[in-house]
C-alpha cells in the first residue's frame, strides 16, 4: 500500500476509531494512543484485508486495542503516573478502572439483548405488516444478497424493489426510531 492510500484511508477512518477508543478509556489522550496503534497494526495488515471491510475491521480492532489498553493500564501504560501517585491512590485507580470495565461489559451485554430483542420484535412486526418488506429484509441484509438477485428471486423489476425498500425504510424509522434510540 502507498502512502498517499495509506493517508486517505487513515483520514476517513481515524475519528471514527479514536471515538471508539475513547468510548472505552474516557481519556482523550490515550484514545489518540490506540488509535496510532490501530494503524500500525493497519498498516501491518493492509494488504490482507478487502477494502469493504475496512470500517468493519477498524471498529473490532480499536475496540480490541482499548480493552488491552484497560487490561495494560497500569502495568505498561500508566508507568509514569502510578510512580507519582502515592500507594493508595494506585490501588484506587486500579480498583476504578477494573470496576469501570465491568460496568462497561454488563452494559454492552444488556444493550446487546435490547438490541436483540427490538430486531426480533421488527423482523414480527415487518412480517405482520407486509410478508414481501419482510423477504427483502432477510436477503438483502441478513443473507447478503444484491439487489438484482433479490429483484429476480422476487419476481420485481430493482426500481420497484428499491421503491419498496425506501417504504420500508421509512416505516421501520416511524414505529422503530424511539425505541432504538432508548436501546
Amino acid at each position: 500500500m502507498n502512502e498517499e492510500r495509506f493517508r486517505k484511508i487513515y483520514q476517513k477512518y481515524y475519528h471514527l476509531v479514536k471515538k471508539v477508543a475513547f468510548s472505552i478509556l474516557q481519556d482523550l489522550d490515550f484514545s489518540e494512543d490506540v488509535s496510532q496503534e490501530v494503524f500500525l497494526l493497519f498498516s501491518a495488515k493492509a494488504d490482507t484485508l478487502e477494502e469493504e471491510y475496512y470500517r468493519q475491521w477498524f471498529l473490532v480492532n480499536a475496540k480490541r486495542k482499548a480493552i488491552d489498553f484497560c487490561r495494560k493500564a497500569y502495568q505498561v501504560h500508566e508507568v509514569t503516573a502510578s510512580m507519582s501517585l502515592e500507594e493508595e491512590e494506585a490501588e484506587n485507580a486500579v480498583e476504578w478502572i477494573s470496576e469501570q470495565k465491568q460496568n462497561f461489559f454488563e452494559d454492552e451485554i444488556a444493550h446487546g439483548f435490547v438490541l436483540r430483542e427490538l430486531t426480533g420484535k421488527l423482523f414480527q412486526d415487518l412480517a405482520e405488516k407486509n410478508s414481501e418488506w419482510y423477504e427483502i429484509m432477510m436477503r438483502m441484509v441478513v443473507e447478503g444478497e444484491n439487489a438484482d438477485e433479490t429483484a429476480r428471486a422476487l419476481g420485481i423489476s430493482v426500481e420497484n424493489l428499491r421503491a419498496k425498500k425506501h417504504r420500508m425504510k421509512v416505516w421501520i424509522k416511524e414505529h422503530y426510531k424511539d425505541e432504538y434510540e432508548r436501546a
